[in-house]
């Protein structure tokens, strides 16, 4: 049996190489035989540890945005919205060519669909609904909005800026988004 070091160490080489792969051949031409190869491990190696194709590819795109998924505080709602912001824009530039073609491939597949949502939306969520809970309890945000849109607003203008449109985002963009559409409509007031 290996060790839970050795064994991280495997995970980490196999969903380095399934992100490479699947920029190299997208998600139809992704199977397990080449990822084996690539990775120096066998094809029960990863069918051991990943019971599906879908399963595989979603992990190894979420590893790939860890880091931003970590815990933070800025101390403040436009802070906390601009460090996501920040960091979601870094991933969506790294990654745009497989985060392509794996939305692509998610409208076709509905297993590898459910897998994203689970392993990446998900998360994600998660990620803007604790930059709500902080700036509720501090007292920052209007009590007659909705705030479910926070997180859909600013994954649609991201992911269209950048996925779709291929236009640039700039610091300076990002706290244009912030200071004059999010932070005035999530709190009713303009960042000074």
């Amino acid at each position: 049996m290996l060790s839970t070091t050795r064994t991280a160490a495997r995970d980490r080489r196999v969903l380095t190489a399934a992100v490479e792969l699947l920029g190299e051949t997208g998600v139809d031409q992704f199977t397990f035989d080449a990822l084996a190869g690539r990775a120096g491990v066998s094809k029960a190696t990863l069918y051991r540890r990943w019971p599906s194709k879908s399963e595989l590819i979603a992990e190894a795109v979420r590893r790939r945005v860890g880091l931003f998924l970590m815990e933070f505080d800025r101390q403040s709602f436009r802070g906390d919205v601009l460090h996501v912001l920040t960091e979601v824009t870094a991933w969506l530039v790294r990654d745009a060519a497989v985060l392509r073609t794996l939305t692509d491939a998610s409208r076709r597949d509905d297993a590898l669909r459910e897998a994203v949502e689970r392993r990446l939306a998900w998360p994600l969520d998660a990620v803007w609904e604790d930059v709500l809970d902080r700036a509720r309890a501090r007292g920052e945000l209007r009590s007659d909005v909705d705030l479910s849109w926070l997180n859909e607003l600013c994954q649609a203008v991201l992911f269209n800026r950048i996925l779709v449109v291929g236009d640039p985002v700039t610091e300076a963009f990002l706290q244009r988004l912030t200071d004059e559409i999010i932070v005035p409509t999530f709190t009713g007031s303009r960042p000074t």
